[in-house]
Parts: C-alpha cells; sequence; structure tokens
C-alpha cells in the first residue's frame, strides 16, 4: 500500500515536471513557426491529461465553470457559421483553427492557480521573443552584407524593405499579432511585482526592454503601438507620480523619433486621422462598404455564416472599388465586424459577453487590464480568429488570468 503511494507520488512528481516543462516550451514557441508551437501544444495538453486525476480536474472546471462556457460558446459559434455556410470548407478550416477555444480552457481552467508559475511563464515567453527577433535580425544582416553595396543596403534597414511584414518573413508570421505579443511582454515587466528588483536597476532594466521595443516598431503595427502607449498611459494614471509622467514622456518621444527614422510607421500612423481631425484609415471606409452589402442581405440576427464572409466582403470590394482588397482577399480586419457578418448579432452579443465575463472575473487585476486593453483595441484593428497565431494568443492568456487572477479555484484532498 505504502509503496504504491510513494510510486503514484513520483509519478505525479514526474508528470508536474513534464506539464511544467512543457508549459514553458509552449509559450516560448509560441512567437515562432505555427507547425512547431502546435507540436508543443499537443505535449502541453499530453502532459496535463496524466498529471491531474479526472475529479480534480472537474472541480476546478466547476469553480470557472463561466468562463469555460463562455469560450465554448464562442466555439460554437464557429460551429452554427459552419452550418449556415454554403462554402463549408472554408468554414470547416475556421472550426479547425479556433479549436484551441475549447482546449486551453479545458487545459487551463482545470489545474490550480499554484500549477503556474506566471514569472516563468513571462520568462520563457520573453526567451522566445528573444529568439524569434535574433532569427529575423541575422535574415536582415545577411542581406545586407551579401547585397553588391552593403553599405547602402543597411540604410534600407530604416525602411518597409526590412519593416512590417518583411520583418517577421522568416517566422512566416504576422506582424500586428507578434507586436502584441511584444506588448503582452514588455507590460509584464513593467507592471508585474514579480519584476520589481529588475526594475530597481534602471539601466539594465531599460537596456532588457530596448530590443523588445525597437523590434515592435520595426513589425510597424499601428494597432501594437497604441496598445502599448494606451496601457502605459493607464498604468500612470492609476498612480501619478512625477517619475512616472516623465517615463512616459521620453516614452512619446523615443516613440516620436523611432516613427521618423522608421518612416513606414511614421506613414501609417500619420494615416490614422487628419490634420482636421477626420478618420483616414483606409479599413474605416472598407468596413461601411462591407456594412452597407451585409445590410442588404437582411441576415442581422444569424449572419451570413463564418463560410460565406470572404464572399461578401469580395462583392463589398468590388463595388466600392478597393482594388488591393479584392485582389489580397482581405478580411474584415475588425473581429466585432467578423462575428456580426458571420453570426449576426448573436455571434457579436456572445463575444462581447466573453469579453465582459473576463472582465467580471478578474475585476482587471494585475495582467488581466493589460490584456484586457490590448484585445478590446485588437479586436477593432484585425480579425483574431483569422489566423491560428491570434486564436492561440488569445484562449491561452485569457483563460490563464481568469485562473490566476479570479477567485481561489477548488482544490481537492
Amino acid at each position: 500500500m505504502i509503496k504504491g503511494i510513494k510510486s503514484y507520488c513520483n509519478n505525479k512528481s514526474i508528470w508536474r515536471i513534464l506539464f511544467e516543462t512543457s508549459t514553458y516550451l509552449f509559450v516560448a514557441t509560441l512567437p515562432l513557426w505555427d507547425k512547431l508551437n502546435t507540436l508543443v501544444l499537443w505535449l502541453f495538453v499530453a502532459s496535463s491529461i496524466f498529471f491531474l486525476k479526472p475529479r480534480e480536474r472537474l472541480q476546478n472546471i466547476k469553480h470557472n465553470k463561466k468562463a469555460f462556457f463562455g469560450l465554448f460558446a464562442l466555439y460554437l459559434l464557429f460551429i452554427i457559421g459552419w452550418i449556415l455556410s454554403t462554402e463549408t470548407k472554408d468554414a470547416l478550416r475556421d472550426m479547425e483553427r479556433t479549436l484551441t477555444l475549447v482546449i486551453f480552457p479545458l487545459i487551463l481552467l482545470s489545474h490550480k492557480r499554484e500549477d503556474f508559475n506566471l514569472k516563468k511563464i513571462y520568462i520563457a515567453f520573453g526567451l522566445g521573443l528573444f529568439t524569434a527577433m535574433v532569427i529575423c535580425w541575422a535574415v536582415i544582416i545577411e542581406s545586407i552584407l551579401t547585397n553588391a553595396t552593403p553599405w547602402v543596403q543597411a540604410g534600407y534597414f530604416f525602411k518597409w524593405v526590412y519593416n512590417g511584414w518583411n520583418a517577421v518573413k522568416p517566422l512566416e508570421g504576422h506582424p500586428s499579432y507578434f507586436a502584441v505579443m511584444l506588448v503582452i511582454f514588455m507590460v509584464g515587466l513593467i507592471r508585474l511585482p514579480d519584476f520589481i528588483n529588475l526594475r530597481k536597476n534602471k539601466v539594465k532594466f531599460l537596456l532588457l526592454l530596448a530590443p523588445f521595443f525597437l523590434f515592435l516598431i520595426e513589425t510597424s503595427s499601428r494597432i501594437g503601438v497604441i496598445c502599448f502607449v494606451v496601457i502605459i498611459m493607464v498604468t500612470i494614471f492609476k498612480k501619478l507620480e512625477i517619475k512616472r509622467i516623465l517615463y512616459a514622456i521620453a516614452l512619446l518621444v523615443a516613440l516620436s523619433f523611432l516613427s521618423i527614422k522608421f518612416d513606414f510607421l511614421g506613414s501609417k500612423l500619420a494615416t490614422i486621422v487628419d490634420t482636421k481631425g477626420n478618420i483616414t484609415l483606409d479599413r474605416y471606409d472598407r468596413w461601411g462598404a462591407i456594412l452597407s452589402d451585409f445590410n442588404q442581405r437582411e441576415s442581422w440576427m444569424f449572419g451570413v455564416g463564418t463560410g460565406d464572409t470572404q464572399e461578401l466582403y469580395n462583392i463589398a470590394y468590388s463595388k466600392n472599388g478597393f482594388i488591393l482588397a479584392l485582389k489580397e482577399h482581405y478580411n474584415a480586419h475588425n473581429q466585432y465586424l467578423e462575428f456580426l457578418i458571420s453570426n449576426g448579432v448573436l455571434g457579436l452579443l456572445v463575444y462581447l459577453g466573453v469579453l465582459f465575463i473576463f472582465f467580471r472575473k478578474t475585476k482587471l487585476k494585475g495582467e488581466a487590464l493589460s490584456f484586457f486593453i490590448i484585445i478590446v483595441l485588437f479586436s477593432g484593428s484585425e480579425t483574431i480568429f483569422g489566423i491560428s497565431k491570434g486564436a492561440f494568443i488569445f484562449s491561452f492568456f485569457y483563460a490563464l488570468f481568469i485562473l490566476l487572477y479570479s477567485k481561489r479555484t477548488v482544490n481537492v484532498n
């Protein structure tokens, strides 16, 4: 009997080590290639299955049932969207891509809060981001050095040639999603109590942040920069101090200078609003065109289905002369609008409900505040669930912060 108990404890310790390791590996590979990250995801899932007893898992999920069922309802929208679609192939692809909306809450919310070390998760995340940045910079340096006139080519480091999509091309990624990951990591370093000792040495801390901030600029992601600035401003105004205000001013000065130097980002930021206060964002007119065509279909309650949204967008782009958007098959670049078109008012309300559950459960404590700001803003600029990386980022951090910042989960003795 005693040997059996010892054997179980030893096995559980092994599975705990494997689970913790797979957790850190998952967040470390999140900024890297999708295939690698997906492979580690299944290691993370498998280690969790063997780590917890079914009864313990069920009890903890019950404690966070609102969050779990909220995300499950969000996934059901993609199933309903498939049923309503005539183009079922695209809808099935959406269902496959967003399956993590069920997998992550099923795993994370079934654990105890003590099973996750937020500081180590952020360290692993930072190492993954830094590795990804080094890979991208290595490709850029190689491109410069192998050019016939490297001294001339080096000047293009600040141009679109090595910024935006081209900056993350070696990772086969999307610049805005990489920018969001950078923001999540950087604001964690700035705000988390776990890194207070790190922040005491201002020089070392700024030197640590510098490469991540530089690469954020290189992504030329307007929404990434906006999210970072908004979170910093909210953090400052929560506790007004002279030194915090000075830091904010220094940040804005640095951002302004870099936006001029990296002129691709500067030009993109300049296209949001003109000097007269008029909205000049290119996506704004496209949203209007999409809504106009959607209104004619009278599908406000349940939408047109997830598989048929792109057809609607293409028709709207064609009618209104958005040639580039039509040629590149742009999605809505707005998650709120995407759910409205694909699932109607019902879909939009479900998504807003999921965000509200996060707000209520976490009370926006700690980094839940940063993540909430990012998702609310990012949803207005990108279709988060349009690529696998977006679904991974959303579902993992949503469930993690629910677990860490809501009331203590139930433990089974």
